[in-house]
């Protein structure tokens, strides 16, 4: 078997994938090998003559070409090139010895037999093959001249012979082709070798360039030594900043000068040589002003043994010591404050919730001891009742940075509940996420939380005198005294009880006398009234307390908002009692909030006094105002009838004047007479107006459904047979319906539509325009009469309603000033709405409604 130097193919790094295409040639080959042979053995067998049949070669290469693939496919890859090659050779004697010549084409398989050994097998195997076919065919030659081979030369050629040359050229050209593939290989491996090296040599020039600026920049000061004398060779521009130095000082001098303790350097030199380098050795460094400073020296000789410099980098780490020594002052502080805390602090890993740290406070929330919590998780103990519970505060700790007030529930070390609050900070020790964390027991607190709601719902759903009973049994209960007492002052100076609440029964109500009782004391002091023991002493003639046996008094006046006395809630206890703040505090809540009720309790009563009497005020208020509103009509239609006479009157005599003297009137006469006749015009339009306004208040709506669009329509008509010659743009919604009184209905809309014909009639053309607004909700139905005429100035519009006023001139237009005040009386009786809105130049819009009709 050929050494590993015979064999560098197969030793290279890429040599499995090259084993794999030499496996797969021999492979390939042994085929084509067995493939000839076969086809020649059955030529040889169907067509030879008997006497020239040289088959029992080609079966034996045949069967060589079989154990070869065999061996291939079997993974036996070692011995396959050398079966072949020997194969082969034996192949190529017996042919000559068969053939009888030497010059016979057996020769190729000689040639076969050389390629394949150099090609597959290394130098030895070649050099043996070479030796072996020149040895062989010296041999073989030798005896054909002595003519020792027994067989007749045979020179014949056919399609045997072919397929033998063919099959032994193919074969030589598959193993030529491996071979320059493999050749090729190997100079490309040599070429990668060569480039490789050249990288390595361009990286070794980059990475001296970069130590070279790494040392010149470096922030550390760093000195370059000759390791045999000890010479400084160069320093960087920080040792220079660092010692006070220049480069040109220092360059050339032993380091002497730059040790303050001289014992230090033999030290640190003892060290460097035995072990080639030192690290972090701790020395204080002297400067050029004779100032020193704590530094910590680093030095590297590498390993080569001749190698002579030096490389030492210096740290300055007196700031570094300071902030340690501050920081050791701070970790001691934070220590004391830590352990002598009176609140229950812990220091627990963030990870997992083990206790790291736990102070000697008492818990008051667990009850546990700090050996108890050391070494075990918060879940452990209990501190969490779930590993969920801790997630969960672990998650906002971990938003937030800390946590205030967390409440959360615990268990204590006897099996119970408690509700406690949590103060938590992340801090780090060493590295580790950490949990600060300070626990305070809340559970009286809850208690006393649970038990004011508690009270405030029993109270909340009770008014008036149900309330004061659930009061004093609320308050009963919460302070353990053995009567609560709620009292109303009354008008003779007594006090009556509103709700007793005694030995956890309610008692019946009675009114008692205050003098020389501490109830007269509560009802005189702004403060609460507090006796814990010696009730009897104290107030000696409170003989119904005294025959009771109590010993103990609380109480609190209630008063009104002026500050009068109107009641007094109190408590007696049989036994002295020591009263907490909070019990002090929770009477007073029950204090605020019965004095808030019985206030309102005693102004339901001066309400309930009123409205016995206020029904009774409105029916008689009622009836005369509808008297008076009766007679106002009256009044307004009597006048205004009783003047229609006179002024029918003056106006006929003045009409009679202008006939008989009219000719003989100068121009001054005519024009007083014809102001005359005018000014009876006028009052005449304004008695009919009058009568108009007081009928729509008279009488009884008579409401059914009617069709406004028609009877807009109607006017309309009428308004354009009296005014041929105007041009009007009508535009009427029809199918408009409200539920209202008709006759009503249509002077409303007369009026309405006369007004914006009126006044729109200074336009070219008029456009009248009727229909209603987009309905809101369940409102009722706003109808509209737009036009556009000269319209008005908004800022007038509360005049646009009310009788005689008007917002243009008598020269422009002509009215009374009635007309819209009339439809505001009729909108008004139908429970309706009227508004206006407009603008000078561009036209008004009235919006009006009907109401609801009553219902049925």
């Amino acid at each position: 078997m050929p050494s590993p130097s015979d064999r560098p193919f197969e030793s290279h790094p890429l040599a499995p994938a090259s084993t794999d295409r030499r496996k797969r040639v021999l492979e390939l080959l042994a085929l084509l090998t067995g493939v000839a042979a076969l086809v020649v053995l059955v030529i040889d067998m169907i067509f030879a003559d008997p006497g020239q049949r040289e088959a029992w070669i080609a079966a034996c290469l045949v069967m060589v070409s079989v154990v070869a693939y065999g061996m291939v496919r079997w993974n036996r890859v070692e011995y396959v090139a050398h079966l072949v090659v020997l194969g082969t050779l034996s192949t190529a004697v017996m042919s000559v010895i068969t053939y009888g010549s030497v010059r016979t084409a057996v020769g190729f398989l000689f040639v076969a037999a050389v390629a394949g050994a150099g090609t597959f097998l290394g130098r030895t195997a070649l050099i043996s093959t070479v030796v072996a076919s020149v040895t062989a065919l010296g041999v073989l030659t030798f005896a054909e001249v002595n003519g020792w081979l027994s067989a007749t030369p045979y020179f014949e050629v056919g399609l045997r012979v072919w397929i033998t040359h063919s099959a032994t050229v193919i074969v030589v050209g598959v193993m030529v082709y491996h071979s320059g593939r493999q050749l090729r290989e190997a100079f490309e491996r040599q070429r990668e070798e060569l480039e490789l090296r050249k990288k390595t040599e361009q990286e070794r020039d980059r990475s001296l360039d970069r130590f070279a600026r790494i040392f010149h920049t470096s922030p550390s000061p760093m000195i370059a030594q000759s390791a045999r004398s000890g010479m400084v060779l160069d320093v960087n521009p920080a040792f220079e900043r660092c010692y006070g130095y220049t480069r040109s000082q220092v360059l050339g001098r032993q380091d002497t000068f730059l040790w303050a303790d001289a014992r230090k350097r033999e030290e640190y030199l003892s060290a460097l040589l035995a072990n080639r380098r030192a690290e972090q050795y701790p020395a204080r460094g002297l400067r050029a002003d004779g100032t020193t400073f704590d530094g910590l020296v680093s030095s590297e000789m590498g390993n080569d043994r001749e190698d002579k410099l030096i490389i030492t980098s210096i740290s300055d780490v007196s700031a570094q010591n300071e902030v340690m020594e501050r920081l050791r002052r701070s970790e001691e502080r934070f220590a004391k404050a830590f352990h002598f805390s009176p609140l229950n602090m812990t220091i627990s890993r963030l990870s997992d919730g083990e206790f790291i740290e736990v102070n000697r406070a008492e818990d008051r929330a667990q009850g546990l001891r700090p050996e108890e919590v050391k070494g075990k998780t918060s879940v452990q103990i209990g501190a969490w009742l779930t590993p969920q519970d801790r997630e969960a505060f672990v998650a906002q700790l971990l938003r937030d940075g800390h946590v205030d007030g967390y409440e959360t529930r615990m268990r204590h070390k006897d099996g119970s509940l408690v509700d406690a609050r949590v103060w938590a900070e992340l801090l780090d020790l060493d590295g580790e996420p950490c949990i600060l964390a300070c626990t305070v027991n809340i559970t009286e607190e809850k208690q006393r939380e649970a038990l004011l709601l508690n009270v405030a719902r029993g109270v909340a759903a009770e008014t008036g005198e149900a309330f004061f009973s659930a009061l004093t049994r609320h308050l009963c209960e919460a302070i353990g005294s053995d009567m609560v007492v709620v009292g109303e002052c009354r008008d003779d100076g007594r006090v009556r009880s509103l709700a007793i609440r005694q030995n956890g029964q309610a008692r019946p109500n009675f009114t008692f006398a205050i003098e020389g009782t501490p109830c007269a004391r509560s009802l005189q002091q702004q403060d609460m009234l507090i006796c814990t023991s010696g009730l009897a002493e104290q107030f000696p003639q409170a003989t119904s307390l005294i025959e009771s046996g109590c010993q103990a008094y609380l109480g609190k006046a209630l008063r009104d908002a002026d500050g009068t006395p109107i009641g007094v809630l109190f408590a007696l206890w049989r036994k002295p009692v020591e009263l907490r703040p909070d019990t002090q505090a929770l009477i007073a809540i029950f204090a605020g909030r019965a004095n808030s009720e019985l206030v309102r309790l005693r102004r339901d009563r001066e309400i309930q006094r009123l409205n016995e009497t206020l029904e009774q005020r409105v029916r008689e208020r009622t009836a005369d105002l509808q008297l008076l509103n009766a007679e106002l009509d009256s009044f307004a239609y009597s006048v205004s009838h009783d003047l229609k006479s006179p002024l029918r009157a003056i106006d006929g005599f003045t009409r009679l004047l202008e006939e008989e003297v009219g000719s003989r009137l100068s121009s001054d006469e005519r024009q007083l007479l014809d102001r005359v006749l005018v000014s009876t015009q006028r009052m005449g339009s304004l008695i009919d107006d009058l009568l108009a306004l007081a009928r729509v208040s008279q009488g009884v709506l008579e409401r059914q459904s009617v069709d406004l669009s028609a009877v807009v329509q109607g006017i309309l008509a009428q308004e354009q047979i009296r005014q041929p010659g105007r041009s009007i743009d009508i535009r009427v919604t029809p199918g408009l319906t409200a539920h209202c009184d008709p006759r009503l209905a249509r002077i409303v809309l007369e009026n309405l539509l006369a007004n914006a014909l009126k006044y729109s009639r200074t336009k070219e053309r008029s456009v009248i325009e009727w229909g209603h607004l987009p309905p809101v909700g369940s409102e009722p139905t706003m109808f509209f009469v737009k036009d556009n005429g000269v319209g008005f100035d908004m800022a007038y519009a509360d005049k646009l309603f009310k009788p005689f006023q008007r917002l243009h001139m008598p020269s422009e237009f002509e009215g009374t000033g009635i007309g819209l005040a009339t439809v505001r009386r009729i909108i008004e009786r139908h429970g309706g709405q009227i508004t206006g809105e407009g603008r000078p130049g561009s036209g008004a819009r009235f919006c009006f409604s009907f109401g609801e009709p009553p219902a049925v």
